[in-house]
């Protein structure tokens, strides 16, 4: 009982951050936000080439992650200490800085000239500060057709940092809001695993093998992020289901195997619950179709082929493989060959052909290792 209400606590806590969420903008993706603030700026200023730093307070660096102009490719991910040019003294300082000769400036850090190549002569800094707190700088390099650049196009330009910086923080906001909901359900997850000692890291796994399928699919990176949300909640309808049916170590009886398939729909309803709505609409589906299978055998619905959405159809195998290839109360676990050939033997009938393909391309390309593979994907925020 305990356990059921602390995984209650986690989902009513998961129901807050996606409320909080719906207060951003969806849409503000970190490097979309970069270029548009970059791209506006070099244009109205009229200058040749512009790169846009962000700081990063944890490493106390300054990174390159926009760039426009000739060599704009070499300068992208360049890092600098957080006092080092003269971007980072105008971080340091908050002042913009105007400047008709760069070789003659005492802060000037000509290694980034000297790695891509670009010629700067002139340069406009300004800092992108919100609320007094700086969050990197805006560098304006070369004005076009004439010398130098103006104090008008200074005046421009801080003008135009300031509502920019503005849009920068609302997308590390929401970024940052992300990761703490990633963060939540993967607790949700664990604590959900916790119930049964034959479970545990069930949920990660299958949210692992189906993130894999899915870049193997060629599946962009939105829908590999939402089909991996919704793979660490597929299994949360078990909320539900009492421990003595849920961690019985005997067969189940015919009475209890149609309550433990309930699960699905339990889960369903509870992910229902939780708005947003449309950001929950691949988990639904998934919570609620894993056990479907293609011929129709499945659970609940017995819904065939291509009427069970593809992210059901990709967590129901990497689940039926997570659960053969796994130790339970009443099997000591297949081996991951054996897993592979029995997905292979049921592909087109039970499991999506492509969807079997593609895993096992992945573990027979990597020798059945998965350590191996996890350490050639380090996907950051999703492993």
């Amino acid at each position: 009982m305990t356990q059921l209400k602390e995984l209650e606590s986690q989902v009513r806590e998961l129901v807050m951050l996606l409320e909080a969420s719906k207060q951003l903008n969806s849409n503000l993706e970190m490097g979309e936000v970069l270029e548009s603030i970059l791209l506006q700026m070099v244009q109205v200023v009229g200058a040749e080439a512009g790169t846009l730093w962000v700081l990063d307070e944890e490493r106390q660096t300054i990174k390159a992650d926009a760039a426009y102009g000739p060599s704009s490719a070499d300068i992208l991910n360049i890092e600098l200490k957080r006092d080092e040019g003269i971007v980072g003294k105008v971080i340091e300082t908050g002042k913009a800085e105007l400047i008709e000769n760069v070789a003659w400036h005492p802060n000037w850090a000509n290694r980034v000239d000297d790695s891509s190549g670009f010629i700067t002569k002139s340069m406009i800094t300004v800092p992108l500060a919100v609320k007094g707190k700086v969050l990197g700088a805006l560098q304006l390099l070369n004005k076009k057709d004439i010398a130098f650049f103006s104090e008008q196009d200074i005046r421009l330009a801080v003008a135009l940092a300031n509502q920019s910086a503005l849009a920068l923080h609302n997308s590390q906001m929401y970024d940052e809001l992300q990761r703490m909901l990633l963060s939540m359900i993967r607790t949700l997850a664990k604590v959900l695993d916790a119930r049964d000692p034959y479970t545990a890291g069930h949920s990660e796994r299958v949210a692992k093998y189906s993130l894999w399928i899915a870049e193997k699919l060629g599946m962009d990176a939105q829908s590999c992020e939402e089909l991996y949300k919704a793979a660490l909640l597929h299994d949360i309808g078990k909320i539900g289901i009492p421990d003595n049916i849920l961690r019985k170590s005997e067969r189940l009886t015919t009475d209890e195997y149609t309550t433990i398939k309930q699960h699905t729909v339990i889960g369903a309803g509870i992910l229902s619950n939780i708005e947003p709505k449309e950001a929950m609409v691949h988990a639904i589906e998934t919570a609620l179709s894993h056990h479907e299978r293609l011929d129709g055998t499945g659970y609940p619905h017995g819904l065939i082929g291509e009427n069970i959405p593809l992210f059901a159809r990709i967590v129901g195998v990497a689940d039926a493989f997570d659960a053969m290839t796994t130790a339970r109360s009443y099997s000591a676990g297949a081996s991951f060959e054996s897993g592979v050939e029995e997905l292979q033997r049921c592909k087109g009938s039970l499991f999506d052909s492509r969807v079997v393909d593609a895993f096992a391309a992945i573990l027979q390309g990597c020798n059945y290792q998965i350590e191996q593979y996890e350490a050639q994907q380090e996907r950051g925020y999703r492993l």
